[in-house]
């Protein structure tokens, strides 16, 4: 059946919503071939539908198959049972994906995509790193898009934490996009991941296309995160999606609210979205449901009764609830509320009763252990305090006290 997802996909390109359609008007993918190529039912078609249509055959889609069998691309339809279930579900979903790699257990995991600038700034990508690694080591699988930037240190976490990831490219899975790109790959699918595209296998990266492929990146997740994204940002583009699709939306507040690069995300934080401040915010939101799959074992973590605050906001028009963290996302398996708070998440008071023993000074900078002697010493201060005593810029200091916190 998988030939004649493929006419169809070149008969009506990728990302058009007229495909599922015409699989509903005419029941099967079988059918609309039927229709169309045989008994030439052109009346739903564009004329440069129609010209694609006259140059495309079975034997072509199945000629595309042979060659992607040689090259270990694999593909996956919209009636396969491994295609991506919560990608199904969203509006225009993909009718056929082409893959290296593994989707094993897909459906199972908890999905989460990571997206941002092209041009992340310092404190955006230690944020990016720290949080992913530690998403990353609890069982969570990365989403993001391949590019440079946030998306790179995104999967580049995944990577360096032996954890699954998973790159979905805005060009065919044959296309060395961006340049120099392929080496990632590669050590993607070592660690159990994959990349996916709906694009021919050598079609390239257009422009028009990267805001089609968004609705992917947010589709295959529970949630997305946003790390940086300027007032244009193609990140938004992305949080827009999520939205439209009852997915959770999570923003990483700025590090200067009045910094043009973070307009973005401060103003889906106005609006509701879920501040994120460390990996704790996401597990937060998922444990209940997905206890086997999140490795939270230190004790230190424990989850209590209480619910999460779910944000909402009133459309302007008609005050129709529109709801920043999907009230049921951590129900879709279970069937429970979305997880309360685990004890460890962050506290901003600096109280300087920090445990030495529950934290792994070793494994960190020595920045770590330079504040916690500081405040153990000294006991609370203020912030600027702390910064002039270690000689640490208050960016940075702010990441080691949520940590230590």
């Amino acid at each position: 059946m998988t030939e004649y997802y493929l006419w169809l996909l070149k008969v009506m390109g990728a990302a058009n919503p007229k495909s599922l359609q015409l699989i509903q008007h005419y029941g099967s993918v079988k059918n609309v071939y039927e229709a169309i190529a045989k008994d030439r039912e052109t009346k739903f078609l564009t004329q440069t539908e129609v010209k694609r249509l006259n140059s495309s055959t079975l034997e072509n889609a199945q000629r595309i198959m042979l060659e992607c069998e040689k090259g270990g691309i694999k593909t996956v339809t919209l009636d396969d049972e491994d295609y991506p279930y919560r990608l199904q579900n969203i509006y225009n979903p993909p009718i056929l994906l082409f893959y290296k790699g593994s989707l094993k257990g897909l459906n199972n995991d908890v999905c989460v995509t990571g997206v941002g600038a092209r041009g992340a700034t310092a404190y955006t990508a230690k944020v990016t790193r720290r949080t992913c690694m530690d998403l990353a080591k609890v069982g969570t699988v990365l989403v993001s898009g391949m590019a440079v930037g946030v998306d790179h240190l995104v999967h580049q976490s995944a990577i360096d934490a032996n954890a699954r990831t998973i790159g979905v490219l805005a060009c065919g899975i044959g296309i060395d996009y961006p340049k120099g790109s392929i080496p990632t790959r590669e050590r993607i699918y070592e660690a159990g991941g994959a990349c996916i595209s709906e694009l021919l296998p050598f079609a390239q990266a257009s422009k028009p296309y990267f805001h089609a492929r968004n609705r992917i990146l947010s589709g295959l997740s529970l949630g997305t995160i946003v790390f940086q994204a300027g007032i244009k940002s193609g990140s938004l583009i992305t949080a827009e999606h999520a939205l439209q699709q009852g997915r959770d939306l999570f923003c990483v507040p700025p590090h200067d609210l009045f910094d043009p690069d973070y307009c973005g995300v401060v103003k889906y934080l106005r609006d509701g979205a879920i501040p994120l401040f460390n990996y704790l915010d996401v597990v937060n939101y998922y444990y209940s449901a997905y206890t086997d799959k999140l490795n939270v074992i230190n004790e230190k973590y424990t989850v209590s009764p209480e619910n999460h605050f779910m944000f909402r906001k009133k459309d302007s028009v008609g005050e129709k609830e529109k709801s920043y963290a999907k009230t049921d996302s951590a129900n879709e398996k279970t069937g429970t509320q979305p997880a309360g708070e685990l004890s460890g998440s962050v506290n901003t008071k600096l109280s300087g009763e920090i445990k030495a023993e529950e934290f792994d000074f070793e494994s960190r900078e020595p920045e770590y252990k330079l504040i916690y002697d500081f405040i153990s010493e000294n006991g609370a201060q203020q912030l600027e305090v702390i910064t002039d005593s270690c000689g640490i810029s208050p960016d940075d200091i702010s990441l080691y006290l949520l940590e230590l916190e």
